[in-house]
């Protein structure tokens, strides 16, 4: 889909140069990027792209994980185990949780790799999580348990044991 500055400006009644840095934070997300002739698209979520998406994850996410394990302040793993086992959210609230939580593991514990290139380099990627937030709405009708949490707790057990090798391969 393309995207005109010009009209998402006056669409949102804002100036051109706040859509300008909308399109811009949108593209560092992976969300939007340039075409040959330097116009603004947002490519769809095609079979191929989530595909190509989720294998970058796989290749980028493992290794931040082992470099953020060294760097994570004291209580981190904890706070993020807590926020787990709390999350026992009515219907309306399930998106809004589980989205936090994915952004706990996948974004802020990541980050304290120290590495920006390499985080830069994820969040491209990383765009599936904005398509989670809106799949999550549907989440309680199709698990009775989400499955993702308690893959999440065996990474946090792993690093909590010093195996960030192991950690990153779960």
């Amino acid at each position: 889909w393309r995207i005109n500055e010009v009209r998402l400006a006056r669409h949102y009644h804002v100036s051109r140069t706040v859509a300008r840095d909308v399109v811009g934070r949108l593209q560092q997300r992976g969300l939007l990027r340039k075409d040959e002739s330097s116009r603004w698209i947002a490519p769809a979520l095609s079979h191929q792209r989530i595909d190509e998406l989720y294998e970058l994850r796989e290749i980028l996410e493992p290794v931040a994980l082992v470099k953020a394990a060294a760097n994570l302040p004291p209580g981190f793993l904890d706070a993020m185990r807590a926020r787990i086992a709390e999350a026992c959210p009515g219907p309306s609230e399930i998106g809004a949780t589980l989205d936090r939580l994915e952004e706990d593991l996948h974004v802020t514990l990541l980050g304290f790799c120290g590495n920006q290139a390499l985080m830069q380099a994820i969040a491209q990627p990383q765009s599936l999580l904005v398509a989670h937030r809106f799949l999550y709405r549907w989440t309680p009708r199709m698990f009775g348990d989400e499955p993702f949490l308690a893959e999440h707790v065996e990474i946090l057990d792993l690093l909590d044991a010093g195996m960030p090798a192991a950690a990153a391969a779960a």
